[in-house]
């Protein structure tokens, strides 16, 4: 796995805050300076946390089980993988 830069996390942040309030999308965290995974948060009708990892080739969200389930070559293309999932079947190979 690949660490975030902080200017990653900054435009992770940047994302996030041009949501609006109700968006799925409820919140992110990580630890450290230069994390190898950040959280994603999204609600629909509980709670469910969602990792995020950078590649080489881009980034890749997960299920809780840590199933590969969207890659996306930018941290924009994140907003989708976050609206898309519970409706994926299909695991993503890296």
């Amino acid at each position: 796995m690949e660490c975030f830069t902080a200017s990653e996390i900054d435009e992770i942040d940047r994302l996030w805050r041009r949501l609006p309030i109700e968006h799925m999308w409820t919140g992110w965290a990580t630890a450290g300076e230069a994390p190898e995974q950040v959280w994603i948060f999204r609600t629909r009708a509980h709670w469910r946390r969602f990792p995020l990892t950078k590649t080489v080739r881009g980034y890749v969200l997960s299920d809780e089980h840590g199933r590969r389930v969207f890659r996306a070559p930018t941290l924009a293309d994140l907003l989708q993988a976050v609206e898309a999932v519970p409706g994926l079947d299909a695991v993503v190979q890296d």
